[in-house]
């Protein structure tokens, strides 16, 4: 007898916005959150511009960005936390970049977290899109 493992649920709903330039990537971890966890509510943005559009018109839980865009991930970072002591959204950077020197820019920065696309499992990222949440829930209550 072979046994399925389901998915496991997210410990709540979220919505997560996923804005990356490449067709073939958004594409492909938007599908993948959303397998991964049904309860996500996944929003999808092909440029910076037009994701922080959307992150001013809908309530968004968690934003996975990619670092390397013709308009950098790091410009919308600035925008979605203006405050890294205090953000209002959890970021995390989904990224084919490989640098410990801008990882560690972007969490000075207030981005939650750094992953490499080719080497991040669907488990991983939602682990850490899980502890991100927390972390600016933990962030806004001091």
């Amino acid at each position: 007898m072979v046994l399925t493992e389901s998915p496991p649920q997210a410990s709540h709903p979220a919505t997560v916005l996923i804005i990356d330039d490449d067709e073939a990537d958004l594409k492909y971890w938007s599908d993948t959150v959303r397998n991964f966890a049904p309860n996500y509510t996944v929003l999808s943005a092909p440029d910076c511009r037009s994701g922080l559009a959307i992150y001013r018109d809908r309530t968004v839980d968690c934003v996975l960005l990619d670092l390397d865009m013709p308009e950098s991930g790091f410009f919308a970072l600035i925008e979605l936390v203006p405050d890294p002591e205090r953000p209002a959204v959890a970021v995390i950077f989904l990224t084919y970049l490989v640098h410990p020197i801008l990882a560690e820019m972007t969490k000075r920065n207030g981005a939650q977290g750094w992953m490499v696309k080719q080497h991040t499992s669907a488990e991983e990222l939602h682990t850490a899109i899980q502890q991100a949440m927390s972390s600016v829930k933990s962030t806004r209550k001091h």
